[in-house]
């Protein structure tokens, strides 16, 4: 009987079955994959997430500076004004930058727009207004 579970254990052990090397290299290769799709998603998601958030910080300055235009006919364009405006000019945009705020000399147009380039693009996100009307934040171009 001794020889019948010797030989069982031996003949079930030359049966078991694994995964192979290049089995193991291939899983391995689609799960990185995988992984870094994944990373280039979630990249891009948080990217979004931070010009959605710029665009609505940019909205409410716009509102500040149409407000100031409707009482005063001109756009606020000294720091003191802009600040009597209801703009906090310490605000950092998503990227942990101080937004810029630039008005004509007339006070006729203004533009604020984040320092940080969007991510992957040559942008940057821009609000502007002339004559008491702001045009809608958007991507706009990089100034030179």
């Amino acid at each position: 009987m001794a020889g019948w579970s010797n030989m069982y254990k031996t003949r079930f052990s030359l049966n078991e079955n694994g995964f192979t090397l290049m089995e193991m290299i291939v899983v391995l290769v689609i799960i990185g994959l995988l992984i870094s799709c994944g990373i280039s998603f979630y990249d891009g998601y948080i990217e979004n997430a931070k010009i959605v958030k710029a665009k609505s910080q940019i909205s409410v300055m716009q509102g500040g500076m149409d407000s100031w235009y409707a009482e005063h006919g001109c756009y606020p364009q000294t720091a003191e004004e802009q600040m009597l405006a209801g703009l906090d000019l310490e605000v950092e945009d998503p990227w942990g930058v101080l937004y810029q705020i630039a008005v004509e000399p007339a006070g006729t147009a203004y533009s604020i727009w984040t320092t940080n380039i969007v991510f992957h693009q040559n942008k940057v996100v821009i609000g502007s207004g002339r004559n008491g009307r702001s045009d809608e934040p958007a991507l706009g171009d990089v100034f030179e």
